[in-house]
């Protein structure tokens, strides 16, 4: 069986990292882009080119008393404007896939299959990073009550966040796999379990058959 690494995206509020969890609960290894970009927002030479682009209006005091970037502040220059959005990726995006890179290798050596938690995977055409892509999905509605039930946010609000995203359709049409969760936590632990077996089945046959 040869090493695999799937990409695992989806939308706001579609369950990606209920996924996430349910694969770190069965001992495979997930890497989650959002923590390296946690990191990678902290660097100070990212920060530099961050501030040189949007201004020191987009910082603020962390609790030890240090100038750091607010995501949230930078979040709301760049919402909604796709040339702020492409200079910030211009800024982070190296930084991000270097560090993805080595941990993938770095998750090589012990596992046979890794994966890569990045909720915007096909808006950054990283498509080619990984050897297959896992989609979680669901309906609008269910989308809507679970940003509802966990962030301070109103219904306008959410529906503006997944009207803002690819739509789930076209990102159905790029992905390998999909997995629909608007069911319950079982519901969605066996889906999980039916992939798995799919994708382990999938890898050991295809070197036989081409």
């Amino acid at each position: 069986m040869k090493k695999v690494v799937i990409g695992l995206t989806g939308g706001i509020g579609t369950g990606k990292s209920t996924v996430s969890q349910i694969l770190k609960g069965k001992n495979f290894p997930v890497i989650d882009l959002d923590i390296i970009s946690h990191e990678v927002i902290k660097f100070p030479k990212v920060v530099e080119k961050i501030v040189e682009n949007f201004g020191k209006e987009v910082l603020e005091y962390n609790n030890t008393g240090n100038w750091i970037v607010s995501r949230e502040k930078l979040g709301r220059v760049i919402f909604g404007n796709r040339e702020k959005r492409l200079i910030l990726n211009s800024v982070m995006h190296p930084e991000i896939l270097r560090i993805m890179r080595e941990k993938i290798l770095e998750c090589k050596k012990e596992n046979k299959i890794i994966f890569v938690e990045i909720q915007l995977l096909f808006e950054v055409q990283w498509e080619k990073e990984f050897d297959y892509i896992l989609l979680v999905s669901a309906e609008k509605e269910t989308q809507i009550k679970r940003i509802l039930a966990r962030d301070n946010r109103s219904k306008e609000e959410a529906l503006s966040i997944i009207n803002s995203q690819m739509s789930l359709d076209e990102k159905k049409k790029r992905s390998d796999y999909v997995i629909e969760n608007d069911g319950n936590i079982q519901d969605l632990e066996k889906k999980v379990d039916e992939f798995l077996k799919k994708i382990e089945f999938e890898n050991i046959l295809k070197p036989i058959l081409n």
